[in-house]
């Protein structure tokens, strides 16, 4: 009977464990959220990380496609129901194009990785995007892509409030 009490003892004390794990994986996604939805992200900068440190290195190479000036003052907003807006800015790199874009998101990963199934950041870019860092101040997001014949290349974009 004793060894019983304690198998029983010894689950209860692993269930109750998990649980409290998947709670502060909750409470760490819904504080990145409040992070990220709490104002407009503007550009700042954009680069490579050559030696995969998650920080940029080097500006971005002519063959990769430099960030045009109309791009530069484009906006993102997330908001909490997993929607946002893109915002072209004053200057449109195309005046055809629509000013604003919404797209939808959310955290994976425990608020590791940002997936969209839409276009994000202005580009073409979409699926997962690694979060290099999130403050009050700012977002850094890292995308690996394939540019041919040159290779794989992480983009570091970091946006700022």
């Amino acid at each position: 009977m004793k060894k019983f009490v304690i198998v029983v003892f010894s689950i209860g004390c692993i269930l109750y464990a998990c649980k409290k794990d998947d709670n502060k994986s909750s409470d760490d996604t819904n504080a990145k959220v409040q992070l990220i939805t709490s104002a407009t992200w503007k550009y700042d900068t954009v680069a490579l990380d050559t030696d995969h440190d998650g920080k940029p290195d080097t500006p971005i190479p002519g063959f990769v496609g430099a960030v045009q000036p109309c791009d530069k003052d484009n906006s993102i907003t997330f908001k909490k129901d997993s929607t946002g807006v893109l915002d072209a800015g004053a200057t449109k790199c195309n005046s055809s194009d629509p000013q604003t874009t919404a797209f939808r998101w959310w955290f994976k990963d425990n608020g590791a990785t940002i997936y969209s199934p839409d276009p994000l950041f202005g580009s073409t870019f979409t699926g997962s995007f690694k979060v290099g860092d999130l403050s009050t101040t700012r977002l850094r997001i890292l995308k690996d892509t394939t540019v041919s014949p040159y290779g794989t290349f992480t983009l570091v974009l970091d946006l700022k409030h």
